[in-house]
C-alpha cells in the first residue's frame, strides 16, 4: 500500500504491519504528518510492483526482499527498519510496541479489506508437482462482470456440482495443468467426472520410469492426432503463438460446465493485461466449459476472444513453480494436479 507524507511513501505488501508503524507516527507527529493515502497491494500484485521498481531502480535494489519499500523526496530509503531508524534521526521517535501487535492489526486489516469486495468471489486451488504439494493458488473472481462465468468456476473449486447430461459429480480436484506455453500460459480444467474409472475407455499411465506421462490405445492416438491437426489449422496466431483454442485429449480431454457441455461467452471487459489473469480457454465463440488458463505475463492477443474472469492474488512462488515445470510440446512432462481446491471465507 502506498502512505504519503510530505515526501514519504511506503510501498508493501499488505499483511506487512509497516502501515501500522506510519500511523503510530502520525499520532506522535500529528502536525508533520498528512492523512495517509492508503492503496492495499495483496501479495501478488506486490510481487508485480516489486520487480518492476527493481527494473526501474536497478542497482542493489535487484537483491531487494523485503515486503515493505520506503521513499523520501522521491529516493529509496529502504525497508521497515530504515524506516524506524530514519524515525529516530529525524525526531528522536522510538516504538516498543511488540511486533505481535502489529502483525495482529495487518492480518484484521488484510480480512476487512478481502470482505470489503462484496460482490467479489474468491477461491483456491493447492498443488502439489510429481505428487510433492508446493502450495496455494488464491483468485479473486470479478462475479458482478462475469457472475455465470464465476459461478462455473465456483461450483468446479467447491465441488457437489453434477453433470446436467448423467448426474456425476463435477470438479476440479485430482485434475491435472495439461498444458504450459513459455512465457504465455498455463491451461487446467479438464473436470474430472466422480464415480467413473480414469482408465475406462480413456488413456493409461506410462510405466517408464524416466518420464511420467500419458499414453493412449492406437485408436485415441490416432483420435488425437486429429485434434492436433485440427488445432493446429483452426487456431489463431499473433507473433507465431497459438491462442489456446482446441483442446488436446490426455488429462486435457474437453471438460463440462455446471450448465451443460458449454456455455455463452459472457463479457470480454477484463483485460489481459498483466501476469496472473484467470480466463476461460474455448474452441470458439460461446464454447466455454471447465477449461481455463493463467497468464504468466501481459497477453493482449488474448482480449476479445477469451473471457477473463478473475486474477491470482496470493500464489507468487506456486505459480513461479509450475512455470518452470519442464515440457514436451508445451505438455508438462510431470504431473501437475490440484490435490484440492474450494471457495475461499476470508
Amino acid at each position: 500500500m502506498h502512505t504519503c507524507f510530505k515526501g514519504l511513501r511506503i510501498s508493501k505488501n499488505i499483511s506487512c504491519p509497516a502501515f501500522e508503524r506510519v500511523s503510530a507516527l502520525k499520532l506522535k507527529f500529528p502536525s508533520k504528518f498528512a492523512d495517509p493515502v492508503i492503496q492495499p497491494l495483496v501479495e501478488f500484485a506486490w510481487h508485480e510492483y516489486l520487480q518492476e521498481k527493481k527494473k526501474e531502480l536497478r542497482g542493489e535494489v535487484w537483491a531487494y526482499a523485503s515486503p515493505v519499500m520506503c521513499f523520501v523526496g522521491g529516493q529509496l530509503l529502504g525497508d521497515e527498519k530504515e524506516l524506524l531508524r530514519w524515525s529516530y534521526h529525524e525526531w528522536d521517535y522510538r516504538d516498543f510496541k511488540p511486533e505481535a501487535l502489529y502483525q495482529a492489526i495487518a492480518e484484521d486489516f488484510y480480512t476487512k479489506y478481502l470482505k470489503s469486495s462484496q460482490q467479489h468471489v474468491f477461491v483456491y486451488l493447492e498443488i502439489a508437482i510429481e505428487e510433492q504439494p508446493v502450495g496455494r493458488l488464491l483468485f479473486e473472481l470479478f462475479s458482478d462482470v462475469c457472475p455465470r462465468t464465476c459461478e462455473n468456476f465456483r461450483a468446479l473449486c467447491a465441488g457437489g456440482a453434477t453433470s446436467p447430461r448423467d448426474g456425476r459429480e463435477l470438479t476440479y480436484k485430482n485434475s491435472l495443468f495439461h498444458r504450459l506455453v513459455k512465457n504465455g500460459w498455463i491451461q487446467g480444467g479438464g473436470v474430472l467426472l466422480q464415480g467413473t474409472p480414469a482408465s475406462a475407455g480413456r488413456c493409461h499411465r506410462s510405466t517408464s520410469p524416466s518420464r511420467r506421462c500419458w499414453t493412449f490405445s492406437e485408436g485415441q492416438r490416432l483420435n488425437a492426432r486429429r485434434e492436433v491437426v485440427l488445432h493446429r489449422e483452426t487456431a489463431s496466431w499473433d507473433g507465431g503463438r497459438a491462442l489456446p483454442k482446441d483442446i488436446i485429449t490426455g488429462k486435457g480431454d474437453g471438460g463440462e460446465s455446471i450448465y451443460g457441455p458449454t456455455f455463452e461467452d459472457e463479457s470480454f471487459s477484463i483485460r489481459h493485461k498483466g501476469r496472473g489473469v484467470l480466463g476461460m480457454a474455448n474452441k470458439g465463440h460461446h464454447s466455454n466449459s471447465s477449461q481455463f488458463y493463467i497468464t504468466l505475463q501481459p497477453a493482449p492477443y488474448l482480449d476479445k476472444k477469451y473471457v477473463a474472469f478473475g486474477q491470482l492474488i496470493e500464489g507468487t512462488e506456486v505459480l513461479q513453480r509450475l512455470e518452470a515445470v519442464p515440457t514436451h510440446n508445451e505438455r508438462p512432462i510431470v504431473a501437475c494436479k490440484i490435490i484440492n481446491c474450494g471457495t475461499f471465507e476470508p
